[in-house]
């Protein structure tokens, strides 16, 4: 097979001059990926916390946060260097670590994605349906299992074709969903104006407290920031420099996905429902409502296709040994098995979704503060790249038994403090929860712990290659 389709693929590092996306294409890739159905809905959720003023600073405060910390950890990286996520992770957790933690964050938190995404395209299209037919939405209809199956099937179809088809269908999506999104922002306009807007109240408060629910309302939209976490990546490698890989994840995905989110808030609390699938009913006539809905349905298809992408690009590398002899195409169809059966076994996902979302915060914020401070204060933005490559024992980055115990038990620590400072189930907190939120403190805190650990029980062993970095500098110096 050729060189370029091995490396997008994932089974080499992808050179510069091989890669596809330049700036503005990366930002409009990652705009396609951000405007989706999941920003309309975490929008709706936080319609049930706060009002929309400070909805709107809490949008865009989180969002910002979360995405800055994620670029740092995942994208310049990439950038530089062209290689898969999940391989790069081996220079960090080891060879049978990072296989460990695409175990857990990608495969079973992506393939929760997809599920969500699916029924969400489904409950679009059935809103749609319902428009047309003048009768109520069935969004737990048995139909809306159909349609999801259809939505995983069209992603599988365009992931198949690789990056390019992903690019193409990105070029389209993403402008006609800006359209929509100033529509949508027009007929709210249309009979409000922006005091008004700025004025309606909240559907509910879980807390009596103001500077809790507000702080509540960041911490979801910073745990929407960090569920990039496992898809920026494997996305930036194919951008042609650091500075490209960067930069447009905070305008496409910070700017996009708080557009989705702001236009999300408002049309829950204006039209009195967190479900966008039933609100977006209601935003115009008949026609500009299916239109609508249509549009929004297949953005998740969109966003569906950039994580299915990814998620493949590394279960191909992490595990070649058992998956070389298989196809491009059987991989990405025997991966969407999975969401298809975990959509009939788990039907109550989709309700769900914000629990799962803070969820998977409390992973990525620890995975995020370990890897920044890996890549930029331990490794001074150098690895080894042949050593990534290199299985056992010949690779400085196997470690101990192929697991860094460092960064594992980092993770552990920043998931366990994220977890005592927000109950993402309850969303109980603790009092310093309103000053530190859970994200940012379990970030810090891992980042900090597996400096600690590394330079007591790492670095005087000479494990990782740490040893030659430092040698190197000195030298140079």
């Amino acid at each position: 097979m050729d060189y370029a389709i091995e490396a997008e693929r994932g089974r080499a590092p992808l050179p510069p001059s091989k890669r596809l996306w330049g700036f503005w294409e990366y930002t409009w890739a990652n705009a396609a990926l951000a405007i989706a159905t999941w920003g309309f809905l975490i929008g709706g959720s936080l319609a049930l916390v706060v009002d929309v003023r400070h909805g709107l600073l809490a949008i865009i405060l989180g969002n910002v946060l979360g995405v800055l910390l994620v670029g740092l950890a995942v994208s310049i990286s990439a950038g530089k260097y062209g290689t898969e996520q999940y391989t790069f992770m081996r220079s960090i957790f080891g060879h049978n670590g990072s296989r460990l933690i695409y175990i857990v964050a990608m495969i079973l938190l992506t393939v929760g994605w997809l599920v969500v995404l699916g029924i969400m395209f489904g409950r679009s299209i059935d809103s749609a349906i319902s428009v047309v037919a003048r009768r109520d939405p069935e969004p737990s209809g048995w139909h809306i299992y159909l349609i999801t199956l259809v939505a995983i099937a069209i992603t599988a179809f365009i992931v198949a074709k690789g990056p390019t088809s992903i690019k193409a269908f990105n070029t389209i999506v993403a402008p006609a969903l800006f359209l929509v999104m100033g529509l949508m922002i027009y007929i709210f306009l249309r009979d409000s104006s922006v005091a008004e807007i700025l004025a309606l109240p909240a559907l509910g408060k879980p807390f009596d407290s103001n500077s809790v629910n507000f702080m509540i309302a960041v911490e979801i939209n910073i745990a929407a920031g960090f569920s990039w976490w496992p898809y920026l990546g494997n996305l930036s490698r194919i951008t042609k420099n650091e500075r490209v890989a960067f930069w447009p994840n905070l305008i496409g995905i910070g700017g996009a996905a708080s557009l989705g989110e702001a236009v999300g808030l408002i049309g829950a609390i204006k039209f009195g429902s967190a479900d966008p699938t039933q609100w977006m009913a209601q935003v115009g006539g008949v026609w500009l409502s299916v239109i609508v809905l249509i549009f929004v349905a297949f953005a998740n298809v969109t966003s569906m296709a950039n994580i299915l992408y990814t998620a493949v690009v590394g279960m191909r590398q992490m595990f070649d040994a058992i998956l070389k002899k298989l196809s491009w195409e059987c991989l990405v169809t025997g991966f969407c098995i999975v969401p298809a059966v975990v959509l009939f076994a788990i039907p109550g996902l989709y309700d769900g979704f914000l629990v799962f979302l803070v969820w998977t915060a409390a992973l990525y914020s620890a995975l995020t503060g370990i890897m920044i401070v890996d890549y930029f204060v331990l490794r001074r933005s150098h690895v080894a790249l042949k050593d990534l490559f290199v299985e056992g024992k010949a690779s400085r980055y196997y470690f101990t038994g192929g697991f860094n115990v460092a960064a594992l038990f980092a993770v552990l620590v920043g998931g366990a403090l994220f977890t005592i400072t927000f109950n993402p189930l309850t969303f109980e907190h603790t009092g310093y929860f309103r000053y530190t939120t859970a994200s940012l403190l379990a970030a810090a805190a891992a980042g900090i712990v597996y400096w600690i650990a590394s330079r007591l029980f790492i670095l005087p062993r000479g494990l990782g290659g740490y040893t030659s970095i430092t040698t190197t500098s000195t030298a140079a110096e």
